[in-house]
């Protein structure tokens, strides 16, 4: 029974532990999916918003190196060189720079301001060389008060390839964070837009609360295996806030940005845990609940069982001597036929009668001959030794034995014991106007066979014990099958004699 409750408990722990670990992989991939979704949506969106500005980059820097362009009026030049994305709501001023870094052209305004601009990395990038579309790291525009941009710019050469100057147009960061601040991956989650030389265009949420704009993290680990292997998720520690999380990146376009997604899996994962937490703990209860009603079950069986023995005890037991009762005789005797006939071996049966005993109910009521009876079952028991000897209350004041493998000899003097024990035993120490008690036996020895009746052994017991009585009681006779004059105890004791 323990092994096959263990089993069932293993079985309900197995199942739900499994069913667990589904649930968590099926709620795992669904965070990483939607910040797969997040991720590629962003980046989608960033890489449009690029492509439109160095679009206009592209027309300006053709319209400023057509004939006749620098000869337009200003108004008109600005038409030619700035189309309408100019305007477009987080984009910034577009100018043109000469060789020497000066402002010389300006959307939106009908006079340039009088700035250089040559110390900034997007105009330095392009000096020595062709770089194409440069992006550049964040900076406070000096032309709309120190608003945080980034810049695009594209160099302009003369006919020869020489530098003539850039065309450049400042995207306000406030693009960048109306986007991510749309964006909810859940507590401790993160997003981040980096140039790949480690510098930090955006994070939200930052640990600085400006976005981290500007800080290197080219020597993290994070984004060192960004860089070493593109696009493969992994799970890294953060230096900037110590949160574990899963990473999810990309490159954006063709432009020197990368786009990071993290997810805490701690965070992702809580409902899950918490579900997870409660789901077992009820699995756990049901399994002790289990165990214990089982436990309960198995002990009331038991009990159960001991109750039916106790009654089954009960059934053969007389209540008065604590003596096996008639039936027991009766199944007893039927098991020692069985065994002696089996191993070919003598059977005595012995029939015990209280002498006079109306006498002492009529004289002094059945509650002193109810003791009288328990006594007298006291010195039977203790007369017989073996413990294959077998004693039992046979009905009313008659008592009866049963010895295996004994012959007549050693049944005539275990009787003999039995009668001079009770003659001189106190039968009731209350009523010592009783006096003496005593007792008639007959014996029935036979060897057994198939054939041998129980009921016929029993029989003879009892004609030996009717001999006794007429021979004058207080004796011990056995049975001969064609005499009964053969008495064993030759002292003829009286009550009271």
């Amino acid at each position: 029974m323990p092994l096959i409750v263990a089993a069932l408990v293993a079985v309900i722990i197995l199942a739900q532990g499994l069913t667990l670990w589904r649930s968590y992989q099926a709620t795992w991939q669904l965070a990483v999916h939607s910040a797969e979704n997040v991720l590629n949506t962003v980046a989608a969106n960033i890489e449009r918003n690029l492509t439109v500005i160095d679009l206009t980059l592209r027309g300006a820097e053709d319209a400023f190196t057509a004939d006749g362009v620098k000869d337009l009026p200003p108004g008109l030049r600005r038409m030619v060189l700035f189309d309408r994305a100019a305007s477009a709501r987080y984009l910034g001023a577009l100018v043109i720079l000469d060789r020497d870094g000066n402002l010389i052209e300006e959307s939106g305004s009908p006079q340039p301001h009088q700035l250089n601009l040559a110390d900034r990395d997007y105009f330095k990038a392009q000096v020595n060389g062709k770089t194409g579309t440069y992006v550049s790291t964040p900076f406070q525009s000096r032309l709309r008060d120190n608003d945080p941009s980034i810049a695009l710019s594209r160099r302009i050469s003369g006919p020869d390839g020489q530098f003539e100057g850039i065309v450049a147009a400042a995207l306000r960061l406030a693009f960048f964070q109306s986007l991510l601040n749309a964006i909810n991956l859940g507590p401790e989650s993160v997003i981040a837009i980096t140039r790949t030389d480690g510098t930090v265009i955006l994070r939200s949420p930052s640990t600085d609360g400006k976005g981290n704009s500007g800080i290197s993290v080219a020597a993290s680990p994070v984004f060192q295996r960004m860089i070493a292997k593109p696009g493969q998720q992994f799970s890294e520690r953060s230096r900037l806030d110590g949160i574990d999380r899963y990473y999810l990146h990309t490159i954006i376009g063709d432009y020197p940005l990368l786009l990071s997604v993290g997810i805490s899996p701690a965070a992702a994962m809580a409902e899950w845990t918490e579900f997870a937490l409660i789901s077992s703990a009820l699995t756990i209860g049901m399994c002790i609940l289990f165990i214990v009603l089982i436990r309960v079950l198995r002990l009331a069986l038991l009990r159960s069982q001991e109750v039916e023995e106790q009654l089954e005890i009960l059934a053969v037991t007389d209540e008065l001597t604590s003596l096996p009762n008639r039936r027991a005789f009766d199944l007893a005797l039927a098991s020692e036929m069985r065994r002696a006939a089996r191993h070919r071996t003598s059977l005595a049966v012995l029939m015990l009668d209280v002498d006079h005993f109306k006498r002492v109910n009529d004289n002094f009521g059945h509650a002193v001959g109810d003791v009288v009876l328990a006594r007298i079952a006291k010195e039977i028991s203790r007369s017989i030794r073996r413990p294959g000897d077998f004693a039992a209350r046979y009905g009313g004041e008659e008592f009866t034995v049963i010895l295996p493998a004994t012959e007549t000899g050693g049944a005539s003097f275990i009787a003999e014991r039995m009668r001079l024990a009770i003659a001189s035993m106190e039968p009731c120490p209350n009523e010592p106007a009783l006096g003496k008690v005593t007792v008639s036996i007959g014996i029935s020895v036979t060897m057994a066979d198939p054939t041998t009746s129980g009921a016929d052994l029993v029989a003879q017991a009892d004609r030996a014990l009717y001999e006794a009585k007429g021979a004058g009681r207080n004796r011990v006779v056995i049975y001969q099958p064609d005499e009964f004059d053969n008495a064993v105890g030759a002292t003829d004791v009286t009550l009271g004699g």
